[in-house]
């Protein structure tokens, strides 16, 4: 840094000696040399570009980055909502498939139990039904076997009159005929 120091001084006084004879010499400015008035210029360049990026660049960038921070955690706040009704959506959906599910067992159920009672009911007038035709069956063969009988005794009585009549050789009048066959018809 001395050997700096010296050149700038050396360089200084070179320019001042040529400047000072009246001579229009060509001064020659070494870029790599550090001057107080350089630094102070650039420092004040430097801010006022910062402050003319900060009004101008610096507030618009974190405007639109909160902006758009703002932006995304509404998205996935709205994500999370979503996802808190789409998971109630899912329960009250398997609850109502649940329900729904019970519902149909429970029809199918009534079915089963209304075709079981319906069957058995029409077993049961089958089974009524069937008594019926049997007791009127048994009736009408009574009845026909009554009617046979008295068609029988009938025919037996006047079979029995006429074998008597020809065994007595007695012929006997209608009334006669009548009354005796009435006796014997009440006593088979």
């Amino acid at each position: 840094m001395a050997d700096s120091a010296q050149k700038t001084e050396l360089t200084q006084e070179t320019t001042q000696a040529h400047v000072g004879h009246g001579q229009d010499a060509h001064v020659e400015i070494n870029p790599m040399e550090i001057s107080g008035q350089m630094v102070i210029w650039t420092w004040v360049l430097f801010a006022i570009t910062l402050g003319a990026l900060y009004k101008v660049a610096w507030k618009p960038i974190l405007s639109a980055l909160d902006k758009r921070e703002e932006e995304i955690q509404k998205s996935i706040d709205n994500a999370e909502v979503l996802r808190q009704e789409m998971a109630e959506l899912e329960a009250v959906k398997a609850k109502q498939l649940a329900e729904s599910d019970e519902k149909s067992k429970k029809i199918l159920e009534k079915a089963r139990q209304g075709a079981h009672e319906q069957a058995h009911l029409i077993e049961e007038k089958a089974r009524d039904e069937a008594a019926i035709l049997t007791e009127n069956a048994h009736r009408e063969i009574e009845t026909s076997q009554a009617l046979a009988e008295d068609a029988l005794r009938i025919k037996s009585a006047a079979w029995a009159r006429k074998l008597a009549g020809k065994l007595i050789d007695e012929n006997l009048d209608d009334e006669k005929n009548r009354a005796l066959t009435d006796k014997l018809i009440a006593e088979l």
